[in-house]
């Protein structure tokens, strides 16, 4: 039956199945901008470059990512490159560096490729609104190494959109449908026995959950306001169903007008600190039970305390019962492909191309997967064993992604950069009400 559950989950523009037979009704993949982006080298196209002579001594390589090594998921990556270093003792070694604020993360690599001086390899969030990186001209091209065993281990689709000018410019590596996570024995005490299927529902929930002393979604309008537009995103899918979702070009429509406001009422069952907030102090909320929800990714347990990850739940995102969209769709993150500098030493090169090879192979997928708890883009075959392995929480998550009717990019991850630096501005002033929900949406699309 698990197998069943993990199609879908590990493609990250189409989500395509895990597994052959199985799949699921992926959001429909970004339109490049006309003349942007060209169509992706095809395998019988690409062959292996000759491989220079070792030069003398180790090639080092520097890897930038933000994967904290103090949650589950850094650890593991951790790991992998230790196991790297070692196959590749005296040949290769890969330093590595982290920072795990994303969104400072993210603004680092930018001002490091602008100034010459970005890492070897990193990864970052697509944006097909912002192909910043890929006209850069200082990404390297993978195509010559995209063997067709290599290229075996991914979508095509997903090729495709990380391929610019015929050139194969980033590695398709994470992906990540975001899920409610409840604490399940908060609201048993508070008498909630089933989790509500419905947006109206689930508002009287926190009502309840109010009155037994408890908050309801943990939400942030600081950084990214990853979880605050994880929910709007939810409801506006909700009101007009994914497929119009996923198509619409302006956020001026009534469904996202009403998610707003659905959204502001949700806000007053969460804490004081939701403006300005950030998502670290929205997860300590979580774990401090100030908060009983939160709209996360796979990686959510890792930041939790241990003491309350046993009384984690996982809920399939409500409807709102009229037939327009159908309970357990998912909100997703955008693409998380691995990038390189562009290099002029063939050898170093060649060292990056054989790290991104090993970290994206079916054991290092594996391993991220169920030791990590991380989807991940790269193709991946569990048996009934591995599967018996996960934790509780990571089966239901693997269950909730697996069954989810549609998938739809959470609406930040796809904005242009001045729509994405104004978005917690925007949130906040609406919070304030200084301006309306139809204010918002006009003042988004302007600065989209």
């Amino acid at each position: 039956m698990f197998k069943k559950f993990l199609c879908g989950l590990l493609s990250v523009s189409m989500m395509a199945m895990l597994m052959t037979g199985c799949g699921s009704s992926p959001a429909p993949a970004a339109e490049p901008e006309a003349g942007e982006q060209s169509n992706a080298t095809t395998v019988e196209e690409a062959s292996e470059p000759e491989q220079p002579a070792q030069a003398d001594g180790e090639v080092t390589l520097e890897l930038y990512h933000s994967w904290s090594p103090e949650t589950t998921r850094g650890e593991v990556l951790t790991s992998l490159v230790d196991e790297f270093n070692q196959l590749h003792e005296g040949k290769i070694h890969v330093n590595v560096e982290t920072n795990p604020d994303f969104p400072a993360y993210q603004e680092k690599v930018k001002t490091m490729l602008s100034t010459g001086t970005a890492p070897d390899i990193f990864h970052y969030n697509y944006n097909p609104n912002d192909l910043s990186y890929f006209e850069s001209g200082l990404l390297m091209d993978f195509t010559p190494y995209m063997d067709a065993e290599w290229s075996e281990r991914f979508e095509s689709s997903d090729l495709e959109t990380l391929t610019y000018d015929g050139k194969l410019l980033s590695v398709p590596f994470e992906s990540a449908g975001a899920v409610i996570w409840y604490n399940k024995d908060v609201f048993a005490e508070a008498g909630i026995t089933e989790f509500p299927d419905t947006w109206d529902g689930l508002l009287e929930a926190c009502k309840t959950l109010q009155d037994a002393g408890y908050g309801g979604f943990s939400l942030f309008t600081g950084d990214d306001a990853w979880y605050s537009v994880n929910l709007i995103t939810a409801l506006w899918i909700a009101n007009e169903g994914a497929a119009t979702v996923n198509a619409s070009t302006s956020f001026q429509t009534p469904g996202m007008i009403n998610a707003l406001n659905t959204y502001k009422e949700f806000c007053k069952y969460s804490t004081s600190d939701v403006i300005g907030g950030n998502y670290s102090v929205a997860g300590a909320n979580f774990s401090s039970k100030k908060t009983t929800m939160a709209i996360d990714g796979s990686w959510f347990t890792s930041y939790q305390d241990e003491a309350v990850i046993p009384s984690i739940g996982v809920a399939p995102m409500p409807a709102n019962g009229d037939g327009v969209a159908t309970q357990g769709y998912l909100v997703t993150d955008a693409q998380t492909p691995w990038a390189a500098s562009a290099q002029t030493d063939p050898a170093k090169e060649a060292a990056i191309a054989e790290f991104m090879k090993f970290i994206t192979s079916e054991e290092a997928t594996k391993t991220l997967t169920m030791e990590g708890s991380v989807v991940l883009s790269a193709k991946l075959e569990l048996s009934d064993t591995d599967l018996a392995g996960v934790t509780e929480q990571m089966a239901a998550y693997l269950k909730v992604n697996g069954d989810a009717p549609s998938r739809t990019t959470n609406l930040q991850r796809n904005l242009s950069t001045q729509a994405g630096a104004e978005l917690p501005t925007l949130l906040e002033s609406f919070l304030l009400d200084q301006i309306t929900a139809e204010q918002f949406c006009e003042q988004l699309d302007e600065l989209n």
